[in-house]
């Protein structure tokens, strides 16, 4: 396998590390977003909902933040409120870049030490969760339900502060024709709904060969996505961090 032009797809405000990246690492590189992420409207129910759990902080036992946009998006709520952060409340991020903009706002946040899942983050959480703790989870609109299940199975009661969407974008005939002059062999794809938007907006051009193509993506669940889709060549990463997606990249190359 020998993929040198690589497509990223993630959010327009999150790429550029992973291009860099990329490129440090002799590979050429195009950024198309095929999730775009947008602040959910102040007087929304979702946002009217966020905007009271984040009055309510203090009153938490446990505070989950499942990704960098879940972060960015709830801190600009909750600064609003909170020059100093409530004692009590452990912070929990899901990723490093996650816990890194935590702490850079003083929040002492843990994260999971076997990976950056659900599942990983179950791990190290629930033995800490009581039953009569008060957990919020952070996250966009809709998704999986794992880690609710999870908590309230142990008797702790869950809400959640979904404080931004997740977007299908659209290309440009113009865009679709510049993908195409670069011909992608390798796509990097983040999240399972990133892949999902992205096998729909470029799913079907001619460049995007199902069994040739090589998707990186970040766990054994969305490899399993992509190849009910029809993908024949899945990369399968640790993470979803910038590095982690890279290398596997790099070790399925010649030497």
């Amino acid at each position: 396998m020998n993929a040198k032009k690589v497509l990223v797809t993630r959010p327009l405000a999150q790429a550029k590390p992973m291009v860099a990246l990329l490129q440090s690492n002799g590979f050429e590189v195009e950024h198309y977003p095929c999730l775009a992420i947008e602040a959910v409207a102040p007087q929304s129910a979702e946002g009217m909902q966020s905007k009271q759990l984040a009055m309510a902080l203090s009153t938490f036992d446990h505070v989950i933040v499942i990704s960098s946009n879940a972060a960015q998006h709830w801190l600009e709520i909750t600064l609003d409120y909170w020059p100093q952060w409530p004692i009590g409340v452990q912070w929990w991020a899901m990723g490093k870049s996650t816990q890194a903009k935590l702490i850079a706002q003083g929040i002492d946040t843990l994260r999971p030490t076997t990976g950056d899942t659900s599942e990983a983050l179950l791990l190290d959480l629930l033995p800490k969760i009581e039953a009569n703790h008060k957990v919020l989870i952070v996250r966009g609109v809709g998704g999986r339900e794992t880690l609710r299940q999870a908590i309230e199975g142990k008797g702790a009661r869950v809400h959640y502060a979904a404080c931004y969407e997740r977007q299908t974008p659209t290309f440009t005939a113009t865009q679709l024709c510049e993908i195409a002059q670069f011909s992608p062999q390798a796509v990097m794809l983040q999240s399972g709904e990133t892949l999902a938007n992205f096998d729909q907006l470029l799913g079907d051009q001619a460049w995007c060969d199902k069994a040739s193509t090589v998707l990186v993506v970040p766990s054994l669940r969305i490899a399993k996505q992509a190849k009910a889709m029809g993908y024949q060549t899945i990369l399968e990463s640790t993470s979803a961090s910038d590095q982690s997606m890279c290398d596997t990249l790099i070790k399925s190359m010649p030497t």
